[in-house]
């Protein structure tokens, strides 16, 4: 009975890490407070979203499709998770995390999510599964990745993730977050 109490415990745990982030967690509004207001033990704020070539701009001619996870943790860090379909066999040079101002229809680079960053990786493989700390980089839209943080989490649909090929140096596919 204790084992399976266990058991049931940590299925409870895990279903909450998958919710849909919510702005009644966290707002936002104050990043570099939230590891000192927020329990060590407290879940990361995630964002999943797929990656498709219909919506990226400009449109890519590609059957490569993704699956992107960004989780933030409580002391401002962003881990993802990108899985890559390469369905097309295209050499897959990198990925990232860019910020859509109103009325645009791409945004400068947020957060690198392929390191070293601005190398291409020209991977082959037909599935890709990366896992990678975000790396800030200083850009029009913020200058710091505090601002960029409080940005991501007051409004996180302006922002997207996508990667880019040798056949698409544009971008092969995007999905914005939630």
């Amino acid at each position: 009975m204790r084992y399976w109490g266990r058991v049931i415990a940590a299925l409870a745990v895990a279903g909450c890490t998958s919710s849909p982030p919510s702005a009644e967690r966290i707002t936002g509004q104050n990043p570099p407070q939230l590891a000192s207001v927020a329990s060590e033990e407290a879940p990361p704020i995630v964002f999943n979203t797929q990656m498709r070539s219909d919506i990226e701009v400009p449109a890519c001619e590609s059957q490569s499709q993704g699956h992107a996870q960004i989780q933030i943790l409580q002391d401002g860090t962003i881990e993802s998770t990108v899985i890559i379909n390469n369905k097309s066999d295209e050499s897959i040079r990198f990925w990232h995390i860019h910020h859509l101002a109103a009325g645009a229809s791409t945004g400068p680079i947020i957060w690198w999510l392929t390191s070293p960053v601005g190398v291409d990786l020209n991977l082959t493989d037909r599935h890709i599964d990366i896992r990678q700390v975000g790396i800030f980089v200083p850009n029009p839209h913020f200058a710091s990745a505090e601002a960029g943080l409080a940005e991501l989490l007051a409004n996180p649909s302006n922002f997207y993730v996508n990667f880019h090929s040798d056949r698409c140096p544009g971008g092969v596919a995007r999905g914005f977050l939630p």
